[in-house]
């Protein structure tokens, strides 16, 4: 079965809940998923990965430090050929997500559009991730380029 691997960095749980809520997408067309807060990912959890999506709040006008460290890890790992995802939720800017997106992309990673929230997301920003997760499911499970949304 197709899977995605959906590795955070939280400080006030926002992201956390945009990570949750792709999985709840994804889950809900048949895609295998495996969420995990980056303080207890491991690179091996990538290993049979179709699709990543990585996460992040902006800090300080950048991703986490533990986000950047885990990106620095997998560096060492064939990524080339996956369907990926940067998201995260911001204050001002968007840093974060724009660093993992050319950071994957460096990896041979075919990005989707980025998914921002400002602050914590409502109920209509968490239906806006589940539409994102279903998204990187279709593309994986149909292999189509677009997908109903």
């Amino acid at each position: 079965m197709p899977k995605l691997v959906i590795i955070f960095g939280t400080g006030s749980h926002n992201t956390e809940r945009m990570a949750k809520a792709i999985q709840e997408g994804a889950t809900a067309e048949g895609m295998d998923t495996l969420l995990k807060n980056v303080n207890d990912a491991l690179v091996t959890d990538l290993a049979d990965a179709d699709a990543v999506a990585i996460g992040s709040p902006n800090y300080n006008h950048a991703m986490m430090p533990t986000v950047r460290k885990f990106l620095n890890d997998i560096a060492s790992i064939d990524l080339s050929g996956k369907v990926g995802l940067s998201f995260g939720s911001y204050g001002w800017s968007f840093e974060a997500t724009d660093e993992i997106h050319k950071i994957l992309t460096s990896y041979g990673i075919e990005m989707i559009e980025d998914l921002l929230i400002k602050r914590m997301p409502g109920e209509e920003e968490l239906e806006m991730c589940r539409r994102v997760g279903s998204l990187l499911a279709c593309k994986i499970i149909k292999k189509e380029v677009l997908c109903a949304v």
